[in-house]
């Protein structure tokens, strides 16, 4: 049999494999997620990623809603009830992507979800994702790339993106990230300033004028060992590193009700709570959820840097 008939028949065997797993998925999806909507909605119990990947697709398929991000206006009242900060910072940071598409760098994984690729695929996106460790799901049939290293050292050409997107990851620098990447030496702990080194490896990667949006926790500095939340002071430090010729700030707080624009001064106090260290992740443990369920972040700081 000629090689070109081998490698299409291979090609064809895997994509009705994936079109066999992809339907196993979903029908497990859709079980979860009316489970979890039936209940108290209590952050990570079964069936909250699916309701938080639901609830994320609609958001990004709202015009309206997307321009509110954009424009950084107060949300819908009861916007991202009990659900992390993920609901604010994915649809912040592609609300403000150009419309003229490009290469897009992902430092960190976050927009590995098919609601987040679709979306970067409409708008003429060839989205590359840089992570520490492969993950579970991937969408190289889809065009995405994936490229595994540290984001303090990469081999990515200067000026090779015309948009990078940090969701949630800057905080992970320099901390315990075994977690995430197993013995893999970048996993290491080393120095909670190290964030700053990944900052300068994303505007080199920019091409000029493009910029970074990059989002992260936001209040008291706290220390959690594989991740740390970061202070006024430390924006301040984040901000100087990049040496923006242009910067716009946004942030959101987490209240009872849901999601809210919010600011700086009225977030410094704001603390994070580690639902690992809760009795939902370890048995020994006797901490409860406080009364305004926060599913971790208590506030986020998005930040639009422009090189």
């Amino acid at each position: 049999m000629p090689e070109n008939v081998t490698i299409a028949a291979g090609k064809k065997a895997l994509r009705v494999f994936r079109d066999v797993e992809d339907l196993a998925l979903r029908a497990g999806h859709r079980l979860r997620l009316e489970a979890y909507r039936r209940s108290d909605r209590r952050p990570w119990r079964a069936g909250y990623t699916e309701f938080r990947a639901h609830h994320l697709a609609q958001a990004l398929a709202d015009p309206a809603l997307m321009e509110t991000f954009r424009a950084s206006r107060p949300l819908p009242p009861g916007y991202g009830f009990r659900l992390d900060a993920r609901v604010v910072e994915i649809p912040w940071a592609l609300s403000r992507l150009p419309t003229t598409g490009g290469a897009l760098l992902d430092a960190g994984s976050s927009l590995n979800h098919s609601f987040a690729v679709d979306f970067c695929r409409r708008r003429g996106w060839k989205l590359h994702i840089l992570t520490l460790a492969p993950e579970t799901r991937c969408f190289w049939d889809r065009g995405v790339s994936y490229l595994y290293g540290d984001l303090r050292r990469t081999v990515l050409a200067d000026g090779a993106f015309a948009a990078v997107v940090c969701i949630s990851t800057i905080e992970h620098v320099g901390m315990d990230n075994a977690s995430y990447a197993g013995p893999d030496p970048a996993a290491r702990p080393s120095d909670e300033w190290e964030f700053l080194r990944a900052v300068k490896e994303l505007r080199r990667v920019l091409s000029p004028g493009a910029a970074l949006y990059i989002t992260f926790p936001f209040g008291r500095h706290e220390n959690h060992g594989w991740f740390q939340q970061l202070d006024s002071a430390r924006v301040d430090r984040l901000v100087e590193a990049f040496a923006p010729a242009a910067v716009s700030e946004t942030v959101f707080r987490y209240l009872p009700d849901g999601w809210r624009l919010s600011d700086r001064a009225a977030c410094a106090e704001c603390e994070f709570f580690d639902v690992r260290a809760s009795r939902y992740f370890d048995p020994a443990s006797t901490v409860e959820y406080p009364p305004d369920y926060p599913a971790g972040e208590r506030a986020v700081l998005c930040l639009e840097l422009r090189r």
